[in-house]
């Protein structure tokens, strides 16, 4: 059976990992920056290395291409993003896009070539910490730009006519496969090698405010008090439990502000954030309209994030199952709790979301970290993915 080389891949992420590396504090290598340019040169290269063309669009999303035996077959794309957060860890969005490459070297070292055409794609920006978060993938789809966005984009000498050059038409591809880190420890604590992603989870955040009565912290006995504080940590608590009843859903007050804000006055309001998400939209909403019909005398909610769930592909998670099985490794049903570059990419193709475990559930910090096995089982599962489509005459 054929397979990637595991060491090459371990070595690539270890090279690239170490621009923009600080010892003590982690990788540093946002979008734009010049650490970001040398990874990308870095990247660009092992893609011509692996046969690839290569070409840069004009908001800085790095395209490597392979063309394919048949006329008119559409393209088979994979990537992810090579920016990382502030001192981040090294496997975060690159694990992606070099296992992505080291499944055409393997292929071309091989001499095999694949009917249709292939692109790694290494997305700009999916951090957000530059423009926006998955900047390069709403731009490589022709997705419009927030008004935000646009005001970071002068910034980069970024104009509107650059986004308009980068779109690509859905009707150029057939699929898309982002294989990732978990970043959370859902697969090491189940003891599986492959999460096979059923989708991306929908976000749903509303601020809450709760009000009482402000007064002498001092002189107001507890029966006679209206206190904020205590009335919000009621209403979090009875959220927080309601949700721990629905597994693949999840919940997360990060923000809360008392005011007046001082030791000696009880809390006449309180403010705090909720975070949402799950696959389930409706189910989120209902719970957040029982909430403030129980306690609509003190309790006001607004909405100010709603992200749909994102749906993978089944005929393209039934293709990953194949080749997990074909492994004999062992594989879950998932969703990813965490927004990828898939979440556009699904707009225009069909796509799929490939796991591997990430060793104490840790990401987004130094001590990130994925084995060398756990790689080369993804990269190997990607890589049969491309010769299982190859049998076919398309999606």
């Amino acid at each position: 059976m054929l397979k990637v080389d595991e060491k090459r891949l371990e070595n690539n992420i270890q090279d690239l990992g170490k621009i923009g590396f600080q010892e003590g504090r982690g990788t540093t290598r946002i979008a734009y920056s010049p650490e970001y340019e040398k990874g990308r040169d870095l990247v660009k290269a092992w893609m011509e290395d692996a046969g690839m063309k290569t070409r840069i669009d004009p908001v800085g999303n790095l395209i490597g291409s392979l063309d394919g035996t048949v006329p008119g077959e559409k393209i088979v794309a994979m990537g992810s993003h090579i920016d990382s957060v502030p001192e981040g860890g090294i496997y975060d969005g690159a694990y992606g896009v070099l296992a992505a490459i080291e499944c055409v070297k393997t292929l071309t070292e091989k001499k095999i070539r694949l009917r249709f055409p292939m692109e790694v794609i290494a997305f700009i920006d999916e951090e957000g910490t530059a423009v926006g978060g998955t900047f390069g993938s709403k731009c490589f789809i022709g997705m419009s730009i927030e008004h935000g966005m646009h005001e970071q984009m002068k910034e980069y000498g970024i104009s509107d006519c650059d986004l308009a050059a980068c779109a690509n038409s859905g009707r150029d591809y057939q699929a898309y496969f982002e294989l990732h880190i978990e970043q959370g420890a859902v697969l090491e604590y189940e003891k599986k090698e492959i999460g096979v992603a059923k989708g991306i989870v929908g976000i749903l955040r509303y601020q809450a405010r709760v009000k009482g009565l402000a007064n002498h912290a001092g002189t107001t006995p507890m029966n006679l008090r209206r206190d904020a504080m205590e009335g919000s940590c009621r209403i979090i608590l009875q959220l927080l439990d309601e949700v721990k009843s629905h597994p693949e859903m999840v919940c997360t007050v990060g923000q809360i502000e008392a005011s007046p804000g001082s030791y000696n006055i009880i809390p006449g309001e309180v403010r705090f954030t909720i975070d949402l998400r799950g696959p389930d939209m409706e189910l989120m909403q209902r719970l957040i309209r029982e909430l403030q019909d129980q306690y609509a005398d003190s309790l006001e909610i607004e909405e100010y994030v709603n992200q749909p769930p994102t749906q993978c592909d089944q005929r393209l998670q039934d293709t990953t199952r194949e080749s997990v099985k074909r492994l004999k490794l062992t594989k879950l049903e998932m969703f990813s709790g965490a927004g990828h570059d898939l979440i556009n990419m699904a707009l225009i193709t069909p796509s799929a979301l490939i796991f591997i475990p990430s060793s104490g559930g840790i990401s987004h910090c130094k001590d990130e970290y994925s084995s060398m096995k756990s790689m080369a089982d993804g990269a190997n599962v990607l890589l049969n993915n491309l010769l299982e489509l190859n049998k076919e005459r398309g999606l």
